[in-house]
């Protein structure tokens, strides 16, 4: 179970990023169905299609962050939660419907599936910032007990490298040949596959583990991560690397030499859980 925090605002600093990413999430996944509804009721000039389509987006980005900025907590709200994922899927299921619908609707289905694709990687942001201010509110109080820094062991940065290696060569393969034979859908996968390669082979860098009275935190360049106590299951501990088991999801993974205090480091892992 997660630590509660509080959520009524006390003390609580006004978040105009949060609202800011949050405003052109939902303005992108609004902006396409308001250019279908111009040329619905008629409205064919570009500069009133276009007009429409900054107008949209700038309007509700505006608005939300307006209401957001009354509200906080909201990102600590949703970074406790795995809800805190839903506009992820959300775009990505609105960019498919968009690849889908590209016959019949026209413009309408090309927004759709270019401005799902940005909503998609602003629902990530989305879901990072609202992990990184929970993890923040949850350990602002919260005894430290012991720190370490380390990087991904050498077998697991093989294995990253090779995965997105892998995906990375299959999206340019795929692209290059949904070029050459005119093939949108090996195209616009490509596309897709890229990034995610890319990311895979630009991570894997050192982190900072944080061990606090209430769980275990993970810092990042960018981000803050957060795993409860009984998040965590067990942990194996060798001469290559530290690997905290995780009840759901993919383990914490350590190069062994790079912990200063290795002894340390395990008795506190030790008092808490299970030696795997």
């Amino acid at each position: 179970m997660r630590p509660v925090v509080r959520t009524d605002g006390a003390g609580a600093a006004s978040d105009p990023l949060f609202g800011g990413v949050s405003g052109a999430y939902l303005g992108l996944l609004l902006a396409p169905p308001v250019v279908l509804g111009l040329e619905w009721v008629g409205v064919t000039e570009a500069w009133a299609l276009y007009s429409g389509l900054v107008g949209t987006v700038a309007a509700v980005t505006a608005v939300t962050v307006l209401v957001l900025s009354g509200r906080p907590t909201a990102a600590v709200t949703l970074g406790a939660t795995h809800a805190r994922w839903l506009p992820v899927a959300t775009a990505a299921g609105y960019a498919i419907v968009g690849f889908a619908s590209l016959e019949m609707s026209g413009i309408g289905g090309v927004l759709a599936f270019f401005f799902g694709l940005l909503a998609f990687l602003l629902g990530v942001a989305i879901a990072v910032m609202s992990q990184t201010r929970y993890t923040a509110a949850v350990t602002a109080e919260a005894e430290e007990l012991t720190r370490w820094r380390a990087s991904w062991p050498e077998s697991a940065q093989r294995r990253r490298l090779f995965i997105g290696g892998a995906v990375a060569c299959v999206a340019i393969v795929g692209f290059a040949v949904g070029a050459v034979f005119d093939i949108a859908l090996l195209q616009y996968t490509g596309q897709v596959l890229f990034p995610s390669g890319f990311v895979l082979l630009s991570t894997g860098g050192t982190r900072t583990a944080v061990a606090t009275e209430r769980g275990l935190e993970i810092r990042l360049p960018v981000a803050r991560r957060f795993y409860a106590w009984d998040e965590l299951e067990s942990y194996d501990l060798d001469a290559d690397s530290l690997v905290i088991t995780r009840k759901w999801g993919t383990d914490l993974r350590f190069a062994t030499a790079d912990i200063d205090d290795v002894s340390f480091a395990e008795w506190t892992l030790a008092e808490r859980l299970s030696d795997g």
